[in-house]
């Protein structure tokens, strides 16, 4: 494993490797919430993105709005930007992808060939989904001490699910005031949702259109099956990436 070159990557893309395939963590986690996937799905190397103020960049100040860490994102990442490429996140995950991939444009570097969108509305709906800023503390650690216990990791130690906690709530806060308006983001879009999702279905999927060409795709289960990288998913993603 070659050291990366920047804290956003735990390695080095392949140089003459595949399409590198980056990877946004959902709310409240970072990198290691894609420790279950496999390190290459067909021709794409998997990627997760780790960002600020969380697992081995705890100490670094966290972002509190899209904007600036888009900025700081394409900015890092630019030197792997010039040979084609693709994004993919899951829920909050998906608004960052996003984001990033419409500072991509802005700037004028290459668009990724596809953005991966799960379990999301589009970003001009604004702020949804389970969580909320006024939600006690101790209710948040009790849903995070169930989601994993549906993931099979177990019990967690208090001092992570306190850390936990604080991500989970200042990611809430910077979803909260973020709606920019619809716009074509230059690349071709996967919008991938799951049965079991309340939240988000077919007809909100569909709304990805406004921001480019898009595919649908509806997958069976629950949208955490994303963090298992189910082989419906990866079909997804290498069909959609026709490699």
């Amino acid at each position: 494993m070659r050291r990366p070159s920047t804290r956003w990557l735990l390695q080095e893309p392949s140089a003459g490797g595949g399409l590198p395939l980056f990877a946004f963590p959902y709310a409240g986690s970072g990198a290691a919430s894609l420790r279950r996937w496999p390190g290459r799905i067909g021709e794409a190397e998997v990627h997760p993105v780790q960002l600020p103020g969380r697992e081995y960049r705890i100490k670094e100040e966290p972002y509190r709005d899209f904007e600036t860490f888009a900025r700081d994102a394409v900015e890092a990442l630019g030197p792997y930007l010039v040979r084609p490429y693709a994004v993919i996140g899951h829920c909050m995950g998906a608004l960052l992808a996003h984001a990033f991939t419409a500072r991509v444009r802005e700037i004028g570097a290459r668009p990724p060939e596809r953005l991966f969108v799960s379990a999301s509305l589009t970003p001009d709906r604004g702020f949804y989904g389970y969580y909320h800023p006024w939600m006690s503390d101790r209710r948040i650690e009790q849903e995070l001490r169930r989601v994993a216990g549906d993931l099979g990791d177990g019990a967690i130690p208090d001092e992570l699910v306190a850390l936990s906690v604080r991500v989970l709530r200042g990611d809430v806060r910077m979803c909260l005031d973020h709606a920019p308006p619809a716009k074509a983001i230059g690349a071709p879009v996967s919008a991938i949702g799951w049965e079991d999702d309340l939240d988000v279905g077919p007809d909100d999927l569909a709304g990805w259109r406004e921001y480019g060409e898009t595919r649908v795709h509806v997958l069976p289960g629950d949208p955490l099956n994303f963090l298992a990288a189910p082989s419906g998913l990866r079909k997804v993603i290498e069909d959609d990436l026709e490699l």
